[in-house]
């Protein structure tokens, strides 16, 4: 990042209050903590937080410039200040200045789930041939992604970044910011139900990245989701009478059952949970790809990731490249032998849809098949059913032990109970102590366990404690013999 204080000054439309508009700023920043000289400061201001409370930090630290909604100190001569309506609309409005000023392809990935991994996927890909600036981790919302474009560099040829949304009208800006050229949603589900209502809700709220996006954008459409579909038809069909005649969008589709550009003929996890051999069929050539994931979840996320690079040119070799090199991050669907049980670390988020692809992913498992699931949450009124159905599907799926944690613990467990699973086969926990504790005589080695809740159950704690469960249940064995 380097620009004047003129430039920021007609990116965000505020007033310059104070110092020299020649001034130039070399980074940006929206931490006191993490401020340098030569930093732009934007003093972001949330319900919890107010950045204006620190703007003397970062004076001390040579800030360069302060972007403001009110200033309560005396300026010290010379620092250059902005005044705006709203820093939060302002930091946006800058990422918007420096994506308008830069041609590289954008390729802007949203979706119930799936999301992160295929941004890392696509990313993963581009990066064979090319320099590529990717949203670090989830990143993904009004403050992550114009913070992700603000670190575009003279030398970046592509850019990957991901959308996320938990509000009806926050696509819509994202999208005004990124430009995409590449816009894909990889599905619909029931994600943030509470303040999106329903999956048409969620639709609706997600589909500016197809409807706002540039007519020249190219729509990458999953086939198999019939939100998705039936967002991009309705798109093509307001196009085409907005020109008064046939006038198809450029698009690419994937499928996992049906006739696409991207299609998956057939897949077979590997022994052990080591991965998943894939063939994909793309555009009529054959490619084979082993994923080094077990997540049956990924071999629909990998068919996403192509289908997203084909307008972009990247080649079969460069696809097989990235797709092999690909690693998934910490906490989804991660898999690691501890003390002879396998362990599949799951934990970063769960909503029905990903909960019922990990059941899927488990069930392909060797020894018992051990199922630790927390509550899902921001869900909505749906809640209920939706957690009786992780027991139903538990059950269904030929799970041979479930441990259910939360405060919804108790209708997963009915949920397994009422499809057929054994009493003695199903546990419940209102709180991950006693789960934990309890887990040191149920886990036993050989077995393979599946770990998986929202975020904010941490279940990750549970996943770094199963190798010392199972080791304490060895040295109780050994010492009662």
């Amino acid at each position: 990042m380097d620009f004047s204080v003129n430039d920021i000054l007609g990116a965000v439309r505020g007033t310059r209050i104070s110092g020299s508009g020649e001034t130039r700023v070399t980074g940006l920043s929206i931490d006191s903590r993490t401020t340098g000289p030569g930093d732009c400061f934007v003093a972001l201001r949330g319900p919890n937080f107010d950045a204006h409370a620190f703007l003397g930090d970062v004076v001390d630290k040579g800030a360069s410039l302060l972007v403001v909604e009110r200033v309560e100190f005396d300026v010290p001569e010379g620092l250059a200040v902005i005044k705006v309506e709203d820093t939060m609309t302002a930091l946006g409005d800058m990422a918007a200045y420096v994506r308008s000023v830069s041609s590289i392809p954008l390729v802007a990935i949203s979706g119930s789930t799936g999301k992160t991994t295929t941004k890392e996927m696509v990313a993963s890909i581009l990066e064979c041939s090319r320099r590529v600036l990717k949203t670090e981790g989830n990143k993904n919302n009004l403050v992550g992604m114009p913070l992700t474009l603000l670190r575009l560099k003279s030398n970046d040829q592509m850019a990957v970044v991901e959308l996320g949304i938990s509000e009806p009208h926050e696509m819509a800006r994202l999208v005004e910011i990124a430009l995409p050229d590449v816009a894909l949603i990889t599905n619909i589900g029931a994600g943030h139900l509470e303040s999106l209502g329903s999956l048409e809700g969620v639709a609706k709220a997600k589909s500016a990245l197809f409807t706002d996006s540039s007519p020249g954008c190219t729509r990458v459409v999953n086939l198999d989701d019939e939100l998705v579909r039936k967002i991009y038809e309705s798109y093509a069909r307001e196009r085409a009478h907005a020109h008064s005649r046939s006038q198809e969008s450029a698009h690419v589709t994937f499928s996992l059952r049906g006739p696409s550009d991207v299609s998956v003929p057939s897949y077979e996890v590997l022994e052990g949970l080591a991965g998943v051999d894939v063939e994909y069929d793309v555009r009529g050539e054959r490619l084979k790809v082993r994923l080094s994931s077990p997540a049956l979840c990924n071999v629909m996320n990998g068919a996403a990731a192509i289908a997203a690079v084909l307008p972009l040119g990247a080649s079969l070799s460069e696809i097989k490249e990235g797709l092999e090199r690909f690693t998934p991050a910490k906490g989804r669907v991660g898999v690691t032998h501890v003390n002879g049980v396998t362990v599949i670390d799951d934990t970063y988020n769960a909503n029905p849809d990903s909960m019922e692809e990990a059941l899927k992913t488990l069930s392909f498992a060797s020894g018992r098949k051990v199922a630790v699931v927390g509550d899902m949450l921001e869900i909505g009124t749906g809640a209920e059913c939706a957690h009786a159905g992780v027991g139903k599907r538990a059950a269904e799926l030929g799970i041979d032990v479930l441990v259910a944690i939360g405060s919804m613990a108790d209708t997963v467990a009915h949920g397994a109970l009422l499809a057929g699973l054994d009493s003695d086969s199903v546990f419940n926990f209102t709180d991950k102590a006693s789960a934990t504790e309890a887990l040191g005589t149920i886990v036993r080695r050989g077995d393979s366990v599946l770990v998986k809740a929202s975020r904010g159950m941490g279940l990750e704690s549970i996943v770094e404690a199963i190798g010392g469960i199972i080791e304490r249940g060895r040295q109780d064995t050994t010492a009662c013999n």
